[in-house]
């Protein structure tokens, strides 16, 4: 039956599904028991994550702007998502980082985890010099003995110990400290339960652990506000590090504003300080001429050669600054170009020709290394996206170093034509007297110095009104403070969510319980299974007493249900074949109950008055006899090898008209006597001594030595038990039907539960060690 014992459950079946939540329901209980339990130790052994939180502003005031309609530079929309990247930016988190405590870790080890002591340990660690930076992250662990401390570490595979005192220096071959001490009682107490050490830490190693934590994100793009976001496992070091970090990114911005302010007027500064010098020599240089040649006006045409000349001149000085302003561009932009130093570029073209045609391509360069620099917070130079900003870049350098040159080239052409003309005017000037030509040439100096010391000084005074009226409004418009109150792991989530995997895992293992269902449950379960052609002769009740053999209970128990349900299949039998001589009972293994019936059924023909007589051809596992009381001596085995006379080992029961042949000694090869011709000379001789032949036969779901009695008899009866037998013996009775061509085969049904009540005895043959196993075992299928 081993090829057979695979089975599937493939329609819905309520009575299976009855069956296996009346003897599984203990399963998804467990289930969801143990992945509770899973769920408590996860939470249990689980760091909690912290998170504090702050909203700011990102805004500029420009009063300058509403009163002298003059817009500050550093007023530019776009400097929000700058500010973004920048408070995103490794360089603000670093710098945050260093204005915190935190160049030293104090750490209390547990059984499992380690906890961070973040401004609440016992002791603390001020470090004065660190003379390995390969130290780093290496554990130190501090043990208090009264007034002293000892500190032991490993380091390049070697011990290392340093004792000293609380409050002065630690000297060690690697660094320098001083530790203090908050209580020493309650350090003590901490030291009798866990360990406690520190290790030092690198704002670089720091940045690149926590910095992944961070989250900066647009709350209202409108009201231009932020919100960022830390976590980590210590709730005051979430809070901190949030502040920190706000408040850098403050004084950062404001040292940004300040020093493009302090450039641009000290630009302006030292332009003016060149031109005051000039001024004051040529008006020197013009009072001089004056007194010394006592001459003080010019006729009209040297007035109107001085002014074209002056204006030729004007034009000149023009070309020549924004000539100037086109090296400074040239020379910044490098071949990879700095964000700050292109972003500091749109100052010096202002009020240039150019302006428009450049600040423009400007703008968009500093844009893309603006992008650049955010994606490379996330990604790695190899990245096609930064190869094609890369390729951008160039070609906007390339483009703005072009138009520069095309610009460059016209102004020089310009200042070559302006040069010519002043030198035209220059030649007619000479020819005038040569005191008023001096004159004139000094006079439009003069007036050329002073127009520009006007118009630089009306610029400072603009700029200075523009950036005093400019100030930055960035605040904190949520503060953070400390959450008590963990993010993750949520208990709530994880109690649930492990609770309903537990109630999912019990409704699979149910359900493929289920599926591999292999028992037989009830006569209407049975019929379904077994062919059409099957007879069913009824079914015997189950039965509430254990036993270790089957017992013979009709006699002593006429109106108990087994001995009604036995006299129903009796009456059966009648319909079946009404002059039956021969029964032979068989079932497909052994314990479905075989000989309970064998034994009972012989019974209850005797107690109708037929002369019956029980024969035990269970030669390998012989059990009549047991069931009788007698002993096993002469039997059936004898009487086929010749030893004996059948007549000599039949022996009568306690039930009238009922005698029975037992299976006699063992024999070493049972098969052969069963099919032997001596088999069928004693069955021959039987019918002319009894009414009706029962016979035992061996189960044949494991031996085939016993379906030839089986089809030769005119009752073959074949025994399935209730929750017992499995569903795939079905398989072993069409084998019997088609390949063995058994004809008029009956069923009985053993066992079957009656109005989920058992009555009287329950029959099982167990084995001496399936006697000793004990109820947990029987109830888990072990």
């Amino acid at each position: 039956m081993a090829g057979d014992s695979f089975f599937i459950t493939k329609e819905f079946d309520v009575q299976i599904v009855k069956t296996v939540l009346r003897r599984k329901w203990w399963i998804p209980i467990i289930c969801i028991l143990g992945c509770l339990t899973i769920a408590f130790f996860y939470l249990r052994y689980t760091k909690p994550v912290y998170e504090s939180s702050m909203i700011i502003q990102l805004a500029n005031n420009d009063k300058a702007k509403d009163l002298l309609d003059i817009e500050n530079i550093n007023s530019d929309a776009s400097n929000f998502n700058s500010n973004l990247e920048l408070l995103r930016s490794e360089m603000l988190f670093e710098r945050a980082l260093r204005k915190m405590d935190v160049s030293v870790s104090l750490y209390q080890e547990g059984k499992v985890l380690n906890e961070e002591k973040y401004s609440s340990s016992t002791f603390n660690v001020q470090p004065f010099e660190l003379k390995d930076s390969s130290l780093i992250n290496t554990p130190i662990y501090f043990f208090a003995e009264g007034d002293q401390v000892r500190l032991n570490y490993v380091f390049k595979g070697k011990n290392f110990s340093v004792i000293g005192k609380v409050n002065e220096h630690l000297i060690s071959p690697h660094f320098d400290i001083i530790i203090k001490i908050k209580s020493q009682e309650e350090l003590q107490k901490v030291l009798e339960n866990d360990k406690l050490f520190f290790v030092f830490n690198s704002i670089q190693s720091l940045s690149s652990r926590f910095l992944s934590k961070l989250s900066v994100s647009p709350f209202d793009v409108n009201a231009q506000t932020v919100e960022l976001r830390f976590e980590a496992y210590n709730p005051v070091f979430c809070m901190d590090l949030i502040n920190s970090l706000a408040n850098t990114f403050f004084n950062y911005d404001l040292e940004l504003r300040k020093k493009g302010a302090e450039n641009i007027l000290a630009f302006i500064d030292n332009q003016l300080d060149s031109l005051s010098i000039e001024l004051k020599m040529s008006k020197d240089s013009l009072v001089q001429f004056q007194r010394v040649s006592k001459y003080s006006d010019l006729n009209e045409d040297g007035s109107n050669l001085s002014d074209n000349l002056g204006k030729l001149q004007d034009q000149l000085f023009q070309i020549e600054d924004e000539l100037s302003g086109l090296q400074s561009v040239n020379s910044k932009l490098k071949a990879e170009p700095n964000r700050l130093e292109i972003y500091r570029l749109l100052p010096e073209m202002l009020g240039k020709s150019y302006e428009n045609s450049l600040s423009n391509q400007i703008i968009n360069l500093h844009e893309l290394l603006e992008k650049k620099e955010s994606l490379l917070f996330s990604v790695t130079e190899e990245n096609p996206e930064i190869k094609s900003l890369n390729l951008k870049i160039a070609s906007r350098t390339a483009s703005i170093r072009k138009s520069a040159n095309i610009i460059q080239e016209r102004l020089t052409q310009n200042a070559r034509i302006i040069r010519s003309k002043i030198g035209a005017i220059e030649v007619d000037m000479l020819k005038m007297p040569e005191k008023k030509m001096e004159y004139g040439r000094l006079k439009n100096i003069q007036n050329l110095n002073d127009k520009y010391f006007s118009l630089l000084t009306e610029k400072k005074v603009m700029y200075s009104i523009s950036n005093a009226g400019f100030s930055s409004s960035n605040r904190i418009l949520s503060r953070a403070s400390v959450n008590s109150s963990p993010i993750k792991p949520n208990k709530r989530s994880i109690y649930i969510a492990f609770l309903g995997f537990g109630i999912i895992l019990g409704t699979i293992i149910l359900f493929l319980i289920y599926v591999r269902f292999n028992e037989i449950n009830s006569l209407d379960d049975l019929k379904r299974l077994l062919p059409p052609t099957v007879t069913y002769l009824g079914s015997l009740p189950l039965l509430k007493n254990e036993m270790v053999f089957s017992e013979l209970l009709v006699h002593e128990n006429p109106k108990s249900m087994v001995s009604e349900a036995m006299r129903n299949i009796r009456a059966n039998m009648n319909f079946v074949a009404p002059n039956y001589k021969t029964i032979a009972i068989s079932s497909s293994i052994s314990g479905e109950g075989k000989t309970f019936v064998s034994l009972n059924l012989s019974a209850i023909i005797a107690m109708s008055g037929k002369k019956t007589i029980l024969i035990d051809l269970d030669l390998r596992k012989p059990k009549i006899h047991l069931a009788l009381g007698a002993e096993n001596k002469c039997g059936m085995s004898n009487a086929l090898i010749g030893q004996k006379k059948w007549e000599e080992c039949v022996e009568k029961s306690t039930v009238e008209n009922l005698h029975y042949l037992t299976a006699g000694p063992i024999p070493p090869n049972p098969s052969e006597l069963i099919l032997s011709k001596k088999m069928e000379e004693i069955i021959e001789d039987l019918k002319l001594v009894y009414d009706v032949i029962v016979i035992d036969n061996p189960p044949i779901g494991i031996v085939s030595d016993g379906v030839k009695l089986l089809s030769e008899s005119d009752i073959p009866i074949y025994v399935f038990k209730s929750h017992f037998s499995k569903r795939s013996f079905a398989r072993r009775v069409e084998e019997l039907l088609e390949v063995q061509n058994l004809k008029n085969l009956n069923v009985i049904l053993n066992g079957e539960a009656v109005n989920n009540r058992s009555y009287g005895y329950k029959y099982e043959y167990y084995s001496k060690e399936q006697i000793s196993k004990t109820f947990l075992s029987r109830i888990f299928g072990k």
